[in-house]
């Protein structure tokens, strides 16, 4: 009697347990076809997006590296930038440090650059070019500055007018920057190489002051002397034909590459360099006294050469055509080592993008 009593009572509760069961099946709400749809389709709870690190926030955090500066003795807004410590201030936090090397002329800087022992440097356009073609590794990504009258067509004070250059002779070194820049003067004022008899050289100045050559074509600041005594005048520059010298500021292409926030924020700080010695004349003036102690020239050769020219790290629309005549101008001269050398292998606009100058 009492194990028929246990088996009712179990039975009893398992109608229960399924009574229960069935309402709480019941309870639930059948989605609409329209409903599941939606559901099925909702993503689920996306995880909130990191911030955007902008140049500004940007720190190198990687292994300890060491950025390899070079500097010639007639160029300087990078020199600047490290003994200002602008560029320290631009990479604090950052895991890098800087060292400054000084080269004699463009070749010992490109052969520094194809050994892989610099990162960065600034010299002139030509020389710059020249070591592209040759395959060095490097492109130019910017400049220090632009100048129109670094390198003029000065004249002895007997040659007064165009007709007097006809059949005149001209000291240049054939090949550089001072002779392509002597052919636009001359074509701005209606002659041809044709027209005068090219005395190729070095000796510029020399054959000036003696009397050997009815002009030259060089640095400014070399015939200083001969401006001051009345005995030559600057009888053409580039503010006639348009043209300029270029200093190109260049940067290790297999670097750039692997750092382009390293190198956009280097360009940021040369620009720095430049925007604070173009905020005064005082400022300029400090900054030719202090590269007149570091390169041991005289202050007055910066202040003839570079006085109120056009600094800053953007190329200009002027710049960028200069450059494409500089490399036709070598390569119809057999100057080029790569005779296919073109404006797009020189030059790298990418790196004044990501800076923000273009």
């Amino acid at each position: 009697m009492k194990k028929l009593l246990a088996l009712v009572l179990v039975f009893c509760l398992m109608g229960v347990m399924f009574g229960c069961a069935q309402s709480a099946v019941a309870a639930t709400p059948t989605a609409t076809p329209e409903e599941a749809a939606t559901s099925e389709a909702a993503p689920a709870t996306a995880a909130p997006e990191a911030a955007e690190v902008t140049l500004d926030d940007y720190v190198y955090d990687g292994e300890a590296l060491v950025i390899h500066l070079g500097d010639i003795n007639s160029q300087f807004p990078l020199n600047l930038a490290y003994n200002l410590g602008i560029l320290q201030k631009e990479f604090e936090g950052s895991n890098v440090t800087f060292t400054l090397d000084y080269f004699q002329n463009g070749p010992a800087i490109s052969e520094a650059f194809a050994s892989g022992d610099l990162d960065f440097a600034e010299f002139g356009e030509q020389a710059a070019i020249s070591g592209i073609s040759a395959g060095y590794g490097y492109q130019i990504i910017g400049r220090n500055c632009d100048t129109e009258t670094m390198y003029p067509l000065v004249v002895s004070s007997d040659v007064q007018s165009v007709d007097d250059l006809r059949g005149a002779k001209i000291a240049v070194s054939v090949g550089t920057s001072a002779h392509y820049l002597l052919l636009s003067y001359l074509e701005s004022l209606g002659l041809t190489e044709n027209d005068i008899e090219i005395v190729n050289t070095t000796d510029t100045v020399t054959l000036l002051t003696s009397g050997e050559v009815d002009g030259a074509a060089d640095q400014l600041a070399k015939f200083n002397t001969l401006l001051e005594d009345g005995s030559a005048y600057v009888f053409a520059d580039g503010t006639a034909s348009g043209t300029c010298q270029i200093s190109a500021f260049v940067g290790r292409v297999a670097f750039c590459e692997q750092y382009p926030e390293i190198t956009a924020k280097i360009l940021r700080a040369v620009q720095a360099a430049d925007d604070w010695m173009a905020a005064s004349e005082e400022n300029q003036q400090q900054a030719f006294g202090m590269l007149a102690d570091i390169t041991q020239r005289d202050e007055s050769w910066f202040s003839t050469m570079y006085g109120g020219e056009n600094f800053g790290v953007n190329l200009t629309e002027q710049d960028i055509t200069v450059l494409g005549q500089v490399v036709t101008f070598m390569a119809d001269r057999d100057l080029l080592p790569n005779p296919d050398t073109t404006l797009d292998d020189v030059l790298n606009l990418t790196y004044l993008e990501l800076a923000g100058y273009r």
